[in-house]
């Protein structure tokens, strides 16, 4: 988001505001980056922790995201409306929270979800009217009149308090634990041979160390053996 999320939702009355400030294209990525967001989020998690529910009229993290999908769906409708200059068209009293809650879809239905809302947001700004109406508005409960850029903006912010929607559940008691899965027998895997391979390697370089050393101490004895003579030699001329 351009403004911090807490700033939007404290200040409704900025969604409309800032939209008007931003260009399709900036929307369009801001939009896409709360989906962003929540696709990386969901992939760290199983299908029972999304199925998880904190309590019986509380959402489970499928129920939310699938909310968030169908949602964007009608907003995009409207948008496209707006854009045209057709907001008596729209029925804002179809804005009823929780539409489209379902509590059966799976991790890869509600990431398929998101990619279509992506494709779809897509192709409603790509096909937008030259140029918008933005004097239509329809209201939110909370955010105001909105107009086609402030539905584009308040979908962004929308995906942004959803995901902390779904935080709130992981951090619920009874939450499911991660549980790792093993594919391969424990002796497939390579650590194991990984230190065999670096003990051998040692081995190795400590012969190398050895043999070096070995050739070296030949040189040690000739440089000896050099100065003794060199002794030897002083000890004659002194006699004579």
């Amino acid at each position: 988001m351009t403004l911090p999320l807490d700033e939007l939702v404290a200040s409704p009355l900025l969604v409309n505001q800032q939209a008007q400030k931003l260009d399709w294209d900036e929307l369009l990525f801001e939009y896409e980056l709360a989906l962003d967001d929540m696709q990386a989020w969901l992939r760290g998690l199983n299908d029972e922790q999304i199925h998880f529910k904190p309590a019986d009229r509380q959402f489970s993290i499928a129920e939310i995201v699938t909310h968030s999908c169908f949602s964007d769906e009608m907003f995009l409708g409207w948008l496209a409306l707006l854009a045209q200059g057709r907001a008596a068209e729209i029925d804002p009293a179809t804005l009823i929270g929780g539409d489209g809650a379902r509590n059966g879809a799976s991790r890869l239905d509600l990431e398929a979800s998101n990619e279509a809302c992506r494709k779809l947001a897509r192709n409603t700004i790509e096909s937008r009217p030259d140029p918008v109406d933005l004097i239509a508005a329809v209201p939110h409960p909370y955010f105001g009149a909105l107009n086609a850029k402030g539905w584009l903006y308040f979908m962004a912010l929308h995906r942004g308090m959803h995901r902390r929607q779904c935080e709130r559940v992981i951090d619920a008691p009874g939450f499911p634990r991660s549980i790792g899965h093993q594919t391969q027998p424990r002796e497939v895997y390579q650590p194991a041979e990984r230190k065999t391979w670096l003990a051998t390697q040692d081995a190795g370089s400590k012969m190398q160390e050895a043999g070096s050393k070995k050739q070296a101490a030949p040189k040690k004895t000739i440089a000896k053996k050099k100065t003794a003579t060199k002794k030897k030699a002083a000890s004659k001329s002194s006699k004579k």
